[in-house]
């Protein structure tokens, strides 16, 4: 969060379990430290029910359907020879238990390194027998809700990250998944007892509508993810779901002006707190073969032309990098380029300069000016501008000096 100057890749998809996952990100570690990523979010590395993670059970089994705990490290370790950093998904709302216990039900992890019993359990979770305090936030019904207000509960979890974060598994940074199920001070401790690079939560919060779709302001939407980032004591980024809807919402139905607020500043968590935005299209639930809430895939080019150019730290998704084919590819690498030459950062200056139905224009730090939308927009032909990157419906000019 300091230097505010990563470019991360989400380094997986939904069927990645498919495949020799490790082997694969291995393979092009090369690549994704010269296109200029700094750090890659890899998918959650115990052993789950679900193939694809998300279902936890011994966290300290880093065997899984994405490859074995060797073969991860030596994906750690080539993403590490690269200068990049892995970033781990940490899945700790909830974990499936290995036991039955009283009743018949399963709510016990014995013979684990961390042997939990019933009173891990929110009391919340009647189906598991939960004897723990009250659930803080939301339910999440497929699996035994932890309690993080339990002492063992905590000191377990964080020597657990301590570990991931060491040299023995080689993690450098922490996503946080489901955080909406949990309070956020106990992210917040998490983070100041192991110390990651870098952490990021996914609070996910749906967005406000009225009768004639996605409402305009959507101050509310971006106020709870401020409010969380608060909670964890401002050592934890969000990821910025305000702005990822409301860009879709304005390039897919050619609505660009909602891509600014009532006070001239980018609507989502970037224009009020952009050192902890983390911007971003798709990722393994919004697209992929989930696609709960897709990305428009004709405007994926417009999308990176805007989080890459603004503040906030902009991620992006595998698919659409190695996937989608070699013009989204070479234009997303375009584009990353562009962002380090013209050093641009988590807290960069946007001051905008159009932002009307077929148009979005902007300057960033004096250095870049970007459009993207159908409308005609240029920045002075004598201020020493140069088109560094363009394609359908977005233009990329860098200031030369």
């Amino acid at each position: 969060l300091a230097h505010g100057r990563e470019v991360l890749l989400q380094g997986f998809h939904w069927e990645s379990h498919n495949f020799a996952w490790y082997e694969i990100v291995r393979e092009k570690a090369g690549q994704i430290g010269e296109y200029g990523f700094t750090g890659v979010w890899l998918p959650p590395p115990s052993d789950s029910i679900a193939p694809q993670g998300y279902l936890p059970r011994d966290l300290y089994d880093l065997n899984t359907k994405y490859g074995t705990r060797d073969q991860l490290a030596r994906c750690i370790a080539g993403l590490r020879e690269n200068g990049v950093h892995a970033m781990a998904d940490i899945v700790i709302n909830h974990r499936c238990a290995t036991t039955r216990g009283e009743g018949g039900k399963w709510n016990r992890w014995d013979g684990t390194r961390m042997a939990w019993d019933e009173r891990a359990i929110c009391r919340d979770n009647h189906q598991f027998g939960g004897r723990g305090g009250g659930k803080e936030g939301d339910d999440f019904t497929a699996a035994p809700n932890i309690d993080h207000s339990q002492e063992f509960v905590k000191e377990d979890l964080k020597e657990w990250l301590r570990w991931l974060l060491s040299d023995e598994v080689g993690f450098r940074s922490l996503r946080f998944d489901f955080t909406k199920g949990y309070g956020g001070r106990h992210v917040g401790e998490y983070v100041q007892a192991c110390s990651p690079e870098f952490s990021v939560g996914e609070f996910w919060e749906t967005c406000s509508y009225d009768g004639e779709g996605l409402s305009y302001d959507q101050d509310h939407h971006r106020q709870r993810m401020v409010n969380w980032c608060d909670e964890c004591g401002g050592s934890s980024a969000a990821f910025d779901f305000t702005t990822k809807g409301i860009l879709q919402e304005a390039v897919g139905r050619g609505e660009l002006w909602r891509l600014v607020d009532r006070k001239g500043r980018p609507p989502g968590l970037m224009g009020v707190w952009p050192s902890h935005a983390v911007t971003f299209l798709d990722n393994h639930d919004t697209g992929s073969t989930q696609a709960h809430w897709p990305f428009p895939s004709d405007k994926i080019l417009q999308g990176y032309a805007y989080i890459l150019t603004h503040p906030g730290t902009p991620t992006v998704f595998w698919d659409h990098l190695f996937d989608w084919g070699e013009e989204n590819s070479r234009k997303i690498r375009e584009l990353v380029a562009v962002r380090k030459r013209a050093d641009l950062h988590s807290r960069s200056e946007v001051k905008v300069a159009e932002a009307r139905g077929d148009l979005y224009a902007a300057y960033v730090d004096g250095r870049v000016a970007m459009k993207i939308g159908q409308g005609e927009w240029a920045p002075p032909s004598a201020g020493g501008w140069k088109v560094a990157s363009f394609g359908d419906g977005f233009a990329v000019w860098t200031k030369e000096t």
